[in-house]
């Protein structure tokens, strides 16, 4: 399915500006700043971008495989790849279309609503958090826990939404 997908303009900034921060070599990797702090600047900035993504509703870059089996005519069934990590789960999603096509261990790639990922994340008490670009050194880990704090209120469940 790695054929053509269709952005908008504010989703294709959204990507260039994540990439950005991910490839800032100012910043720390993996969640933890110079000090030996959880957080740094740069995770920080990369929530409100989710924020921003949520709100207006921009595409998100995920990793999915897709469900012949659970598909329908004219609506192919996607579910979104994830990595487990000591019984952790993160959805795995990428700052950029490049970035995904040289990942090495998922199946595919697609863009998804911001909100119906995120949505399915905060309803799922199995998942922890999302992770962008796993398996690179700039890789960045958000934590479900962290971003609520930015982000307060219910979250519905999107349309298509399994446990």
């Amino acid at each position: 399915m790695n054929g053509e997908r269709t952005t908008d303009t504010a989703s294709e900034k959204l990507w260039k500006e994540m990439d950005r921060l991910v490839s800032d070599s100012r910043s720390g990797g993996h969640g933890y700043g110079d000090q030996g702090s959880f957080f740094d600047e740069r995770e920080m900035l990369f929530m409100n971008l989710l924020k921003d993504a949520y709100d207006n509703d921009l595409g998100l870059i995920v990793s999915c495989t897709y469900d012949t089996q659970a598909s329908t005519p004219g609506r192919l069934m996607a579910k979104q790849g994830f990595l487990e990590v000591d019984g952790m789960r993160f959805l795995v999603c990428f700052t950029s279309e490049k970035r995904a096509r040289e990942a090495k261990y998922n199946t595919d790639w697609n863009i998804m609503k911001a909100r119906d990922v995120m949505n399915n994340m905060f309803n799922k008490k199995a998942i922890w958090g999302l992770v962008f670009n796993p398996n690179d050194e700039r890789m960045v880990i958000v934590l479900k826990d962290l971003l609520s704090l930015i982000m307060p209120g219910e979250k519905p469940k999107p349309e298509m939404f399994k446990e």
